[in-house]
């Protein structure tokens, strides 16, 4: 029986630790802010935003040269919707990523957030925007072929 009480014990704390909930909208918030500072055009304000792990990865004219090849084929942020949401816990850590479905002023594009830890103290290690816009195709790249015909 003890050990029963004692597993039970550790779950509800585990559940205490890492409510899904609270983990979202505290997630969400942050990636408001980010859209709010990459509309303002701020790529150093966006780098601050992030965390030791982005920083270790990434230089800040790095995510300026991101920023602003992002901007250039995307636009600003006109609204966004998460479509997913994905919370893990890795060696003590939460890993929480987010894909949101969002509009820009020259297309749509489906963005990733990853963060490591846990509420307000969850820091942006993560971005990535895919998007049809970032294909490099030239217009006379694209050429239709027709079927031919079969003799019966």
């Amino acid at each position: 029986m003890p050990i029963k009480l004692y597993l039970a014990c550790a779950f509800a704390l585990l559940l205490a630790a890492c409510n899904p909930m609270e983990q979202a909208d505290a997630v969400d918030a942050k990636i408001a802010q980010f859209h709010e500072t990459y509309n303002a055009g701020d790529a150093q304000a966006l780098y601050e935003q992030t965390g030791q792990e982005f920083h270790e990865a990434t230089t800040p004219e790095q995510m300026a040269a991101l920023v602003e090849e992002v901007s250039e084929k995307m636009g600003a942020v006109e609204s966004t919707e998460r479509t997913n949401i994905n919370i893990d816990i890795n060696d003590g850590d939460n890993v929480t990523v987010v894909t949101m479905g969002t509009v820009f002023t020259k297309g749509e594009g489906t963005e990733t957030f990853t963060f490591y830890g846990q509420g307000e103290e969850a820091r942006l290690v993560g971005w990535n925007v895919d998007s049809p816009n970032f294909l490099d195709v030239p217009e006379d790249a694209v050429t239709t072929v027709e079927p031919e015909a079969s003799s019966q």
